[in-house]
């Protein structure tokens, strides 16, 4: 069997890095170990979609959960043979863990590895129109339309000095000061919502932005996204519900809604702009797909 490690190196994690590749030694059954490390912002896509063509039986992301996102988009974009995904979580938040398995350590990890369990989940798919362009973005954990669109790009034209968690924090503060909410109309499968809107969040997994629980029912593999829109919201509700998101409680308000649903499609008069695990997509005209049971997932707990 051949494993491929996708690696996006962190120098504050250095020393778990070096003790995971020093442990793929003892990987049982593997005759074929590759490791990669990423050079420029989507390089992990090209990566991985060569380790399919290549047949790798499992690729590893190691990395955040935009270096999880690129090596989905590789894995997806490449027609493939029952290829394995895993994850080893190196980046700062690793959101997308909080829904599929914590992975507790290096041990615990190559344990997963030696004692393969697979689970088949969902993925989501987005496509984002404008005038320029077409973009088409799978994702695993979470994608935002609005203000999480708005706080991503400027995230990544940002020097991060102050540290991941502090700038998230920064830029979700100026955005709610200084994002314009559009007029919209969103289509939910069968229902649709007009008015104002602040965000949606289309939802595999429960947990972005840095452990805000946005999504406290979705599941990874119950066949549907689970939806959370916010609509005329301000930034004293924001604030007023911090606990709540933190802790995973639906909220009560007249302009936050949840729904169920395969497919979303919204539509605005002005520009609006999406993001997927965190990277920053574009703006447009936005549609969601459910693709049920498309991914195979190196599993990191039992169900």
């Amino acid at each position: 069997m051949r494993i491929s490690f996708i690696i996006k190196e962190n120098r504050k994690r250095e020393k778990e890095l070096n003790s995971l590749l020093e442990q793929t030694k003892t990987l049982i059954g593997f005759n074929d170990v590759a490791i990669f490390k990423t050079e420029y912002a989507g390089h992990a896509i090209d990566l991985a979609s060569e380790q399919v063509k290549n047949n790798s039986n499992i690729i590893v992301a190691v990395g955040g959960d935009g270096t999880l996102n690129e090596v989905l988009n590789g894995v997806l974009r490449t027609p493939y043979n029952e290829t394995i995904l895993g994850y080893f979580p190196l980046g700062t938040a690793n959101d997308f863990q909080k829904t599929a398995g914590e992975i507790r350590s290096v041990e615990h990890f190559i344990n997963c590895l030696n004692n393969i369990s697979v689970k088949k989940i969902n993925i989501g798919k987005l496509t984002c129109c404008s005038l320029n362009e077409k973009n088409i973005r799978y994702f695993i954990n979470i994608a935002d339309t609005g203000l999480g669109g708005f706080i991503a790009k400027r995230i990544a034209q940002d020097s991060k000095k102050l540290g991941a968690h502090l700038t998230y924090f920064k830029h979700t503060i100026t955005g709610f000061l200084n994002y314009k909410k559009s007029k919209v109309n969103v289509k939910i499968d069968n229902q649709e919502y007009n008015g104002k809107l602040l965000s949606i969040a289309v939802c595999n997994g429960k947990v972005f932005g840095s452990g805000l629980i946005i999504s406290p029912n979705a599941k990874l593999n119950d066949n549907f996204f689970q939806v959370t829109l916010l609509g005329n919201v301000s930034l004293w509700d924001y604030i007023k519900n911090l606990k709540n998101l933190k802790k995973g409680n639906l909220i009560i308000n007249d302009n936050i809604h949840y729904y169920s649903a395969k497919s979303i499609v919204i539509n605005s008069s002005s520009t609006i702009e999406t993001e997927a695990d965190g990277e920053y997509i574009g703006g447009g005209k936005v549609s969601y797909e459910l693709l049920p049971y498309s991914l195979n997932l190196l599993a990191t707990t039992k169900e």
